[in-house]
């Protein structure tokens, strides 16, 4: 498979030991009216002690109760239209979840930690800081949750103004966060103290005097560089607000020169930094900064969740509970974090759950270009056409003149999306002209010759495939080279260009990837073919993409049986997600076993998962007529022989 991408720890046994008072009976198998089940809800509240006509707004803040889904009424759902609180979160209803957590303090007499935490922020949202403390105060009294307690009850004091006594109730917790977070959530505090050079001095000390850059994807090395341009990018954006220019530029040039492959993008970075195009420099309020804390701290959680996943063997999957609730309950003290907000709309979106992301992005206090944007996108994605060009025309109209560029860039996928080729096409040919600089302008070729293949136009996506590897000459712009290369006919070229790749990237899963499926699908090479991608399983061994290219070169083998298997396995690993590839691949394979019915159906699936049109046209000659001829000709697989390292030598590519 060409395309690859990565998903981004459910809530624990605690917290939902703790709202399990609030859960709904199990799911009902008969009709019951809406007076009956009205009543049946009266007699829940009764016993939790609560009065129904108060319990879905049950003392919660007014930015909770922005968050409600709303029934035909208008009165808010509340936590009892949800099997758990765990399902409030993800629909993106942080009122049914926070009042989930009130009524399990009601109904245990205040001594449940998590709910008390969660409670604590819905009350520092409604600037009662107070209470905020005092349940913060019962979050720390357990065991379990000391840290987080004493995390929250410091930034509630500085959402107080009594600065001094944050830092040092900071101080005290910091050092046990995961990951960055303290050290991250003491700069932040200092920076909204107005102690700007004590800020400074955090970012310094955990900004490494030698860079290392990983050396590709699967790289452990990955996560603490991403820790490192993260600190990089926040300190160097402090230091132009206080006019230090020169010293923001060092620290992206130090960046550049252990990447020197993306200079074009840091070139940009630092064209940024010098003119503030873009840039946000209005000095970090407190509620921002704890927003922004509360976002690393869950983002800390999830890393060490698929470290933990590493470890065990096994890639980490499933809604990540804990880390949607705390992103949203951030937005909570800080509604207008588009940022954040966007993050919590593309973690809802990955995880197939349009309408929750449609909802989060509608409860947003400001109508802006990019929440439109990703409303189009949830739109088409929920089949509703006329709504998602409304919401593309609303964006196009809203964009300012900086945001013009990506606007456009992220329309006219929407339109490829929605098989609108005109649209897609014009905005293709003209958004280049938009970008400044070199990385914003191989940015928008790029996006442009993805258009242009997605309808066809072979040349044209070439042309700007071509031109975003002149003026970005990154791995990622070689490879969409060579795929645009072979496209328009060119096989033998972009098959050299992608051997020197693979040579300078042995180890690279996604690269020998890339290279076994090219050979697969524009060769006969399919013992090479076999050999790389049995490599580059071996080395990501829960990639779905990787796993459905052995599975292809397996059938390509005549070996019927394994392919399915290990696509079957691509499937599952990449659920709740489909992929067109995936499904294609599988209906081929079901019809050779002859289970026809099953083909079909994954066909039909492939046809509904936005593939290019040339792949369309092919799938709908399948889905009337079947395949034709018998399968590939069953051979022996090739012998793979693999070092105790798993490592690829040059001879092998």
């Amino acid at each position: 498979m060409k395309f690859h991408q990565t998903s981004a720890v459910a809530l624990s046994a605690l917290a939902l030991a703790a709202c399990a008072t609030v859960e709904t009976t199990p799911e009902q198998t008969f009709e019951i009216s809406e007076a009956d089940q009205a009543a049946v809800n009266a007699k829940k509240y009764e016993i939790l002690g609560i009065s129904p006509e108060t319990a879905n707004d049950f003392e919660l803040s007014d930015a909770a109760l922005a968050t409600a889904v709303r029934g035909p009424g208008g009165a808010p759902v509340g936590p009892l239209a949800y099997a758990s609180p765990g399902d409030a979160v993800k629909a993106g209803d942080m009122a049914a979840f926070v009042a989930a957590m009130k009524l399990s303090i009601e109904r245990n007499d205040s001594n449940v930690p998590f709910a008390s935490a969660i409670s604590s922020i819905d009350a520092a949202a409604a600037e009662d800081y107070e209470r905020a403390r005092d349940l913060a105060d019962v979050a720390a009294e357990s065991a379990e949750l000391a840290l987080l307690g004493g995390f929250l009850k410091a930034w509630y004091l500085a959402l107080e103004g009594d600065f001094d006594a944050a830092v040092d109730a900071e101080l005290e917790v910091g050092s046990r966060l995961p990951g960055l977070t303290g050290d991250l959530s003491l700069a932040a505090m200092l920076e909204a103290a107005g102690r700007e050079e004590e800020a400074l001095a955090v970012y310094s000390a955990i900004t490494p005097s030698e860079i290392e850059a990983p050396e590709h994807q699967f790289d452990p090395q990955s996560i603490i560089f991403s820790h490192v341009r993260l600190v990089i990018s926040r300190q160097a954006l402090l230091l132009r607000r206080l006019g230090r220019v020169e010293e923001a530029v060092e620290l992206y040039q130090r960046l550049a020169e252990a990447e020197p492959e993306r200079a074009a993008t840091y070139a940009a970075a630092i064209e940024q930094i010098e003119t503030g195009r873009g840039l946000d420099d209005e000095a970090l309020d407190v509620d921002t900064a704890f927003a922004r804390t509360m976002a690393d701290y869950s983002l800390a959680l999830a890393y060490q969740r698929m470290i933990r996943s590493a470890f065990a063997g096994q890639q980490a999957s499933g809604f990540d509970d804990t880390k949607a609730a705390f992103d949203q309950l951030a937005l909570l003290i800080d509604p207008d974090n588009e940022d954040l907000r966007l993050a919590v709309i593309a973690d809802l979106y990955d995880e197939t759950l349009f309408e929750s992301a449609l909802h989060v992005a509608e409860v947003a206090p400001e109508e802006t270009a990019s929440l439109q944007l990703a409303k189009a996108q949830s739109y088409v994605r929920m089949e509703q056409a006329d709504e998602a060009r409304t919401a593309l025309d609303r964006a196009l109209e809203l964009a300012d003149e900086d945001e013009k560029l990506s606007t456009t860039s992220s329309a006219m996928l929407i339109y490829a999306l929605l098989g609108e080729q005109e649209s897609a096409s014009e905005l293709a040919e003209t958004t280049p002209d938009l970008a400044e600089t070199d990385a914003e302008k191989a940015s928008a070729h790029s996006t442009s010759a993805t258009i242009y293949s997605q309808f066809g136009n072979f040349e044209r996506a070439l042309f700007h495939a071509e031109a975003a590897r002149e003026l970005d000459d990154t791995h990622e712009r070689r490879m969409a080279l060579a795929n645009a290369m072979a496209d328009a006919g060119q096989v033998d070229e972009a098959l050299q260009l992608i051997r020197a790749e693979a040579l300078r990237r042995p180890n690279d899963p996604y690269m020998l990837n890339t290279l076994g499926y090219f050979l697969i699908e524009n060769t006969d090479q399919y013992s090479e073919a076999y050999r790389v991608l049995a490599r580059a399983n071996a080395l990501a061994p829960n990639d779905p993409y990787i796993a459905d290219s052995y599975g292809w070169a397996r059938y390509r083998l005549g070996d019927l049986e394994g392919a399915a298997r290990y696509i079957e396995l691509a499937r599952r690993l990449l659920e709740p997600n489909t992929h067109w590839e995936i499904e294609d691949h599988l209906g081929d394979i079901y019809w050779h076993l002859g289970r026809e019915d099953e083909a079909r159906a994954a066909w039909e699936r492939a046809l509904t998962d936005y593939p290019r049109e040339e792949t369309r046209q092919n799938l709908a000659r399948k889905l009337e007529n079947g395949l034709e001829g018998p399968p590939p000709e069953k051979q022996p697989l090739p012998d793979i022989s693999l070092g105790d390292d798993q490592e690829v030598n040059r001879q092998d590519i």
